[in-house]
């Protein structure tokens, strides 16, 4: 196993050669720019003013910034710094265990400890003196046969590792730029071209020093020279003979001014400019590709070029960092500016590409880098298809179909929302619209399309339509199901529409149709299916299953021959099929992942190679190579860190150490950080973990970058992780053993601590239960004592508990009692007050009858029974039953009244009795027989005795008593 790994590894890497040596092409073979990443303060936590790159053997970015030294492992930014030696200028990566920084006053290196921490090591620095001006500035490190060499302005100290010697050169007038180029070292000084050779400086013959400032020297022959200047354009200096290069760049250098030159490819040139970004140029000098600004980067002031082991450049400037990915064959053609939207559709035809979108039909020149999209008509919105039927280019929109002639729209039919188009599998004549509400049928007459009809028992929404062998249309309506329609033999006329929906047990919704292998598979959430007609039913796809089979929520699948383009809520990618062997493709798709259209994606192929994939900020574009099939590789993931997290401190443990990692016991939440450092930022890998000793099982597949294990108990781990994905090839699996010491109170001497402590617990036991057994019996005689007295304490207290209740009971029937009498006295009262409303009202009545009688010698009779009847209403036995009810109830209403007011009259003493019953002036007034206006008198006049403020109830007063 071990020896087929590594033939697989060697494999993989003659691959990743072949690829990285072929790959920057693609570039110019489509409309869009590289991918490109922008990286802010806030993401890195740091200043963006970039003097120099480096990248270590793992992948690692190294940055010299003016405040420490950044490293980025692709996820992660760390910022280390040293004091006063953090103003750095300049970083070399030689190994893990040398990493030269330079800056202001000093030079020296970085290690990496075993947990993946750098520690500084100091090699020189110059402190201020009283009579100094200026620190030295080491702004340059090269490497030239193993020794290190650090640039100031008037100096070139050289160290060699091997011995820790440092040896200084000294400029002739002042040096200007360290250039390194074949193992070669040049230097600028005010007085011409030197090469280095130890600790020389011999001149370069043929360099004028007041003729260019030079910005890079490389060696394309023992005595030929390319040298690339500030302001002058590129030149070639060979056999002492210096001439200008014949380059079309050359017009934009001298105009834009050269900040950086860098290598690229080995015979191409990244070229940095301080005012209109990068240019990348052939070794013939034409111009492959300008990065500015326009494309995305952060700004055109690019003070540092590099490219990184991926082929891939970085752009570091005065306030900015930028990554473009140009080693890829992945494009992205992005609307920035709003200019045209989401791409849900394209076509190329000729060298055209149009784009159909959320705002409009667009079209840009196809082999034109600086071809913007161009709306064409400004009246349709919404663009669903864009298909080539015949010899003609239908549209889809919001608004109905239309057709493309000389560039411009015209309209075929006007309906709402024209899907998705299809022919008919015989008749080439007849073509299919499936459109918001249902289905057109379009004819060809006359070399054009015409409309026949709609389909009148069908009203569906018809977004995804296909034939089958059979000759019937399906349309899968993701919501509801799958919908059959039987045509008639010239495939006008619907015959009958036969629904699968939910109730079957092979449909559910999220329910999408795709032809594969020119056969319909039916795919929702309960697998991948094939239409059986003799049966009427569904049978499972076994062969798409299996090519699916770990690949959940498939909405989307597009056949291009062996290309299996599909995607699903959380991703997209494609499937290369290679006889039996099968490939998942995702990697490339990795920074649009949460921006793809789902259900809506189309996956249109553009030229043999080329594929379009709109989505949410634009469109992307992705090439196949044929090298690509059955070749997919995948990195294993790399380990940057691994934190022991206890309830009061964190440990930051090795991360390279081959040796099993003991863990404390109260450090038993680990934190695992991951990395794929050599993998482009575009890219990710999904991977898998298992940790032995705790399951078996390998995890799903899955985009992550920290693994959290809380809790672990004691006992022994392994942690085994890979990458690879859905039908791809694993990669190799890396491990790591740790173990989680248990606390002390599970140690085997704490173990033998407590079998010690149970043998003298035992025998203390013994001697303890022979002395009790001697108290047992005196023991049992006192209980026994102690329940007798118990119980005549439970006797007292029954008792006591009856004697409880009873005069509970007591209390109840006085209570009631109170509520009888209570009874009684609202009885009497109201009896009275009915009473005399009666006799008041039969005194009016007989009033009347009064005056109305001629005869008067009826009046005197009349008198004496008004008189009599009055005499009732003052009746004082009326008020001595009412005050013998009220003193039953309110027993001591009239002490406590007399007492607090003696002063007080019989009339206001009664007056008080109502009140206190709660009575209505009217109700008072009948009962004393008086006016209510008499009533409110005698109110006022008792709250004056009483002397109540305003703000106080007189009824309350009373009631309170």
């Amino acid at each position: 196993m071990k020896l087929v790994s590594n033939i697989y590894g060697i494999l993989i890497y003659l691959f990743l050669i072949f690829v990285c040596n072929s790959i920057f092409a693609q570039i110019s073979n489509t409309p869009g720019v590289p991918f490109i990443k922008n990286f802010t303060e806030e993401e890195t936590n740091s200043s963006l003013t970039i003097y120099d790159i480096s990248q270590g053997g793992n992948g690692e970015m190294y940055f010299a910034t003016s405040g420490a030294l950044l490293v980025f492992d692709g996820i992660r930014w760390k910022k280390y710094s040293y004091g006063v030696e953090s103003d750095l200028r300049s970083v070399f990566y030689k190994d893990d265990k040398h990493i030269y920084t330079g800056g202001h006053g000093g030079f020296g290196y970085w290690s990496k400890n075993s947990k993946g921490v750098l520690e500084y090591n100091s090699l020189f620095f110059k402190r201020l003196k009283k009579d100094d001006t200026l620190l030295p500035i080491f702004y340059k490190i090269v490497e030239i046969n193993g020794k290190i060499l650090f640039q100031t302005w008037q100096q070139i100290y050289i160290y060699d590792p091997k011995t820790s010697v440092i040896e200084s050169v000294g400029a002739i007038r002042g040096f200007n730029e360290l250039f390194s180029s074949e193992n070669r070292a040049f230097i600028q000084d005010y007085s011409g071209l030197f090469e280095i050779n130890n600790k020389e400086l011999v001149q370069i013959d043929g360099t004028d020093p007041e003729q260019f400032h030079i910005r890079g020297v490389f060696v394309n022959a023992p005595s030929k020279l390319l040298i690339i200047t500030k302001n002058k354009g590129v030149w070639t200096l060979e056999d002492g003979i210096l001439s200008k290069n014949n380059w079309e760049v050359n017009g934009l250098l001298e105009n834009y001014l050269v900040n950086d030159v860098q290598k690229f490819e080995d015979d191409k040139l990244i070229i940095g400019t301080v005012r209109n970004g990068a240019y990348i140029t052939s070794k013939e000098g034409d111009i492959l590709f300008h990065i500015d600004k326009k494309i995305g980067i952060s700004n055109n002031n690019i003070r540092k070029t590099f490219v990184d082991n991926n082929n891939n450049l970085w752009l570091g400037m005065d306030n900015g960092l930028s990554y473009i990915q140009t080693n890829s064959n992945t494009s992205y053609l992005l609307d920035t500016e709003g200019e045209f939207g989401t791409v849900y559709t394209s076509f190329l035809k000729d060298s055209l590409l149009y784009l159909g979108t959320n705002q409009g039909l667009f079209v840009k020149n196809w082999r034109s880098q600086k071809s913007i999209p161009k709306l064409i008509d400004k009246d349709v919105g919404q663009i669903w298809t864009i298909d080539e039927v015949g010899d003609q280019i239908l549209v889809g929109s919001h608004q109905g179909i239309s057709i493309i002639k000389n560039k411009k729209l015209e309209t075929l039919h006007i309906d709402g929302g024209a899907w998705i188009i299809r022919k008919h599998p015989i008749h080439n004549d007849v073509m299919y619209v499936g459109f918001y509400s249902g289905i057109s049928v379009f004819k060809r007459i006359n070399n054009a399309w015409v409309f026949v009809t709609k389909w009148q028992n069908y009203g569906e929404s018809s977004r995804f339509m296909e034939f089958d062998k059979y000759g019937f249309l399906w349309v899968a309506h993701p919501s509801k199901g799958y919908y059959r329609l039987d045509l008639s033999d010239d495939g006008h006329i619907l015959r009958k529409a036969e629904f699968y929906g939910i109730d079957n047990r092979f449909v559910d919704t999220y329910a999408y149709l795709s032809k594969i292998d020119n056969d319909i598979v039916f795919h929702n959430p309960k697998g991948f299916f094939n239409y059986d007609p003799i049966d009427n039913t569904f049978v499972t796809a076994n062969y798409i299953s299996k090519v699916f089979k770990d690949i959940k929520g498939v909405n989307v699948i597009t056949q291009n021959e062996n290309i299996f383009w599909y995607s699903n809520p959380r991703s997209i990618g494609y499937i290369l099929r290679n006889g039996n062997k099968i490939a998942t493709i995702d990697q490339p798709f990795y920074s649009i992942r949460n921006k793809h259209l789902n259900d809506f994606n189309k996956f249109s192929k553009l030229n043999d190679s080329v594929y379009g994939i709109g989505f949410k900020e634009g469109m992307l574009f992705h090439t196949i190579r044929k090298q690509d099939v059955g070749t997919a590789v995948n990195m294993p993931p790399e380990i940057s860190y691994i934190h022991l997290i206890g309830t009061s401190d964190t440990i930051l443990a090795p991360i390279n150490n081959e040796k099993e990692l003991e863990i404390p016991y109260k450090n038993n939440f680990i934190k695992i950080g991951l990395a794929f450092r050599k993998t482009p930022l575009s890219s990710s890998q999904k991977i898998q973990y298992r940790l032995k000793g705790h399951s078996d099982d390998w995890s799903k597949w899955d985009y992550t970058s920290e693994l959290s294990f809380p809790g672990l108990s004691s006992g022994n781990y392994l942690l085994e992780l890979r990458s690879g994905g859905e039908n791809q090839m694993f990669s190799t699996t890396i491990a790591r053993a740790f173990y989680v010491i248990p606390p002390w109170y599970l140690t085997k001497i704490a173990f033998i601590t407590y079998a010690l402590f149970i043998l003298i617990l035992s025998m203390l036991y013994r001697s303890y239960f022979k002395a009790k057994s001697k108290k047992q019996i005196a023991a049992l005689k006192e209980e026994e004592a102690e329940k007798r007295q118990q119980q005549e304490d439970k006797f007292k207290l029954d008792r006591l508990e009856a004697e409880r209740k009873m005069l509970k009971l007591k209390e109840e029937n006085l209570s009631l009692e109170i509520k009888k009498k209570n009874s009684e006295l609202a009885a009497s009262t109201l009896n009275n007050i009915k009473k005399n409303e009666l006799l008041t009202e039969l005194v009016k009545d007989i009033k009347k009858i009064d005056e109305d009688v001629l005869n008067s010698s009826l009046r005197s009779p009349i008198k004496k029974v008004i008189k009599k009847i009055n005499n009732h209403l003052v009746d004082k036995d009326d008020w001595l039953t009412f005050e013998l009810h009220f003193r039953n109830a309110h027993t001591d209403f009239f002490e406590k009244l007399r007492k607090k007011h003696p002063d007080l009259s019989s009339n206001e003493i009664k007056l008080s009795a109502y009140l206190k019953l709660n009575l209505s002036s009217k109700e008072i007034a009948s009962l004393m027989n008086i006016s209510i206006t008499s009533v409110e008198q005698s109110r006022w006049r008792l709250r004056k005795k009483l002397n109540l403020p305003k703000e106080f109830s007189l009824t309350n007063y009373i009631q309170s008593i």
